[in-house]
This record gives C-alpha cells, structure tokens and sequence, in this order.
C-alpha cells in the first residue's frame, strides 16, 4: 500500500503540471504531446532497374589521327518510298478520257492525237510538229501516253515539252498572219511603237548579257578550296569563259571589214559588279538573235531562262540545228553553266533531294531546248500507228 501523504503528494504535483498548460481559448486543459518521427533510413530506394556504371574519362583532342574521314556519298540507286510504291502499284489510266494517244501526217507536220481528237494550243492553233522534228513528236506522244490523269495536263510540268511547243506554234501563227500580241512600252526617246511577241523575247533574252552566268568570275581565294594540283574554282571560270568567247568569236558572223565580237569580265577580284558590254556586241547579238525562226527562239528563251546566261543558250541552239551535226551537248552546256555548283558539291558534299534534283532537272530542260530546235534531213520513217 502507497502511503497517504505519498499519494496526496502526487497527485498535487500532477494538477500543477496541467495547470501549466492551459489554453487561452477556452478553460479547458489540453496536454501538449509531441509528435513520433520515423527514424530516417540509410537505404536509397532505386527509380529504375537499369545498374548505374561511372563514366570513362577520354584525353583532350580525340583519338583519332591522322585527316578527318570523308564527307558520306549519296547512293546512286536512291529511290524514295513513295516512288517505290507507285512503281509496285501504277494507278489505273482510267481516270483520264482518252485512250491512245497518235502521230498523223497532214500537211508534211505531225498531229498528235487523243484518240481522234487533235491537241490544240492555247490560241485554239492544233498542235502539230513539223515533218523535220520527228524525235520532237514522238517526245510529245510519250508525254501524253504517261499521263494517268486529265488533271496533270493542267500542270506545267507534267508537259514542258507541250508548254514548248504550243508557245513556238502560236508564235509562228500569229506572225503568219500578222496578228501578233502588242503592247505598248516606253522607249527611251519618248517613242511609243508597240511590241509584238518577238521583240519581247529578245528585249527579255538581251537582259541577260551583262550579269551572263559565264562571264562572272569568282575572286582568288586560297589553296585550302582543292587538293594539292587540282585546279581552283577561279581556274576553272576563266577556261570556261575563255572558251565561250573564243566561240562567240569565231562562230557569230559580223559585218565585213569589221573585228571579231568582244567580251568584258566581271572579275571578282574588283568586286562582283556586272560590265556594261559594249554597244556593238549588243547589235550583233540583237541582229542575230532576231532572225531566228519561232522555234528557235522559244528554245533560246527556256535555255536562257535555266542556265541564266545568254551565251549559253545561244551556243546550245545555234550547234544543235541539225541532229546529225550535234556539236556542243546538253552535258557540256550544263557543265558551263553550273560550274560553280558543281564546285561546291565536290568540296563538301551533295544534299540529297536538293542538289541531285537541280542536276536532274537542269539537263531535262536543256535537253528539250535540243528537241524543239533540232532538225532532221534524213529520210523519215513512217511513225509509229499508236501508243497505250
């Protein structure tokens, strides 16, 4: 048994305690505890699964010796999927409203014929070739025969050889019979004589000569930009230039009793100006160009147009007249034109559907330059009946 004066003792000691803690709020006693804390643990829980290795420290500057590794070549053999596709599944030539496409003979020219209907030009003319350019017609027959549908003959270039020759035909047509387009352009001695079709392509074709592509050279640079012995971009300007003008020269006739034609070069080493070529080279060349028949000079526009220089298109046309006598190729023309490209491509690479497909594409339109210019006095076979 706990004494008495013990446990009265006590329990004093007790209430005095709560007394301590009273809360202001209210008048009751509220016994302050403290709250449990877990022990923290030692252990580290792990988000994944995958083990943790430190990494392997490498010294400063690489490696590998010697020459950084050649820049990676595109495949010759590259072909799109979606083009891999349309070659696995053709679509079906049932959604275009004719069926063959055919060559006729009228008049010493060939018709080309949607079944029996001939194809007209966008000056209602029908659209037909002369007998001389029989790879011009069977050119046109092909395109219309890989047409799928109604649609891409809408599309320019679905049909370039078309857009072509129906530009070449209304141009002959119209100076046929006198009705050309005309509109009125300021001279610059206040005469207002209004200009037909012709004078509009060679003003338009003229315009090229004094930023022509050929005559600007690039400025010396250092011997970094090719191997050791191989030529620089500079170089390989001033032969081409130097070759097109010996041409021009040589080729382009000039009055009696007069010198050969001359050229000025914009050298880059005093800045990348254009030079006003002279007054009588312009003459000659106007003189020139002027006398060309439709044909020849639609060709002059398209090539002029694409190479952006107007001694390259003169040259393509004027050696490509005859199909037996071919001296100057689209190859070569596309070359001189696109020297600087090429350049570049072979010091750092080509990018793949960007530099292949101007490659592509540049020759395509310089070749059908040589189609629609081109002349045959061969004996002509008879053409083909028809295409599917």
């Amino acid at each position: 048994m706990i004494p008495r004066r013990a446990a009265a003792a006590a329990l004093a000691q007790a209430k005095a305690t709560r007394s301590a803690s009273v809360c202001w709020r209210c008048s009751t006693l509220s016994t302050i505890r403290p709250l449990a804390i877990a022990p923290q643990s030692t252990s580290r829980r792990s988000l994944h699964t995958t083990p943790a290795y430190s990494a392997t420290p490498l010294p400063l500057g690489g490696t590998a010796a010697g020459p950084p590794p050649d820049p990676p070549q595109p495949q010759t053999d590259y072909v799109t999927r979606q083009r891999l596709r349309q070659a696995a599944f053709p679509k079906p030539r049932t959604e275009r409203f004719w069926q063959d496409v055919h060559l006729k003979l009228v008049d010493d020219r060939y018709q080309i014929l949607l079944d029996a209907r001939p194809l007209k030009t966008p000056a209602k003319h029908t659209l037909s070739v002369p007998q001389t350019k029989p790879l011009l017609a069977y050119a046109l027959q092909l395109e219309w025969v890989l047409m799928r549908t109604s649609k891409e003959a809408l599309k320019p270039h679905f049909i370039p050889l078309t857009s072509l020759a129906s530009r070449a035909i209304d141009l002959e047509e119209a100076e046929k019979t006198g009705k050309t387009d005309k509109v009125e352009v300021e001279a610059a001695e206040g005469d207002e004589k209004p200009k037909g079709t012709r004078e509009q392509i060679v003003d338009f074709v003229m315009g090229y000569l004094d930023t022509d592509t050929v005559l600007m050279i690039s400025p010396t640079r250092g011997g970094h930009l090719a191997a050791p012995g191989e030529k620089q971009l500079r170089d390989l300007q001033l032969e081409a230039a130097n070759d097109m003008i010996n041409w021009a020269k040589t080729t382009i006739p000039v009055p009696e009793g007069e010198a050969g034609l001359d050229f000025l070069l914009s050298d880059g080493d005093y800045g990348l100006l254009p030079n006003s070529q002279s007054d009588r080279t312009k003459d000659v060349l106007r003189r020139i160009i002027s006398d060309f028949s439709a044909w020849e000079l639609v060709g002059l526009e398209r090539a002029v147009i694409l190479s952006k220089s107007l001694l390259v298109g003169l040259r393509l046309v004027m050696e490509n007249k005859k199909y037996h006598s071919i001296r100057w190729d689209v190859e070569e023309a596309a070359k001189a034109c696109n020297l600087e490209t090429d350049f570049q491509v072979e010091q750092w690479g080509l990018v793949e559907d960007t530099h292949d497909v101007n490659h592509v594409d540049l020759r395509r339109g310089l070749g059908s330059v040589v189609l629609l210019v081109s002349g045959m006095d061969l004996p002509i076979p008879p053409p083909p009946s028809s295409l599917q």
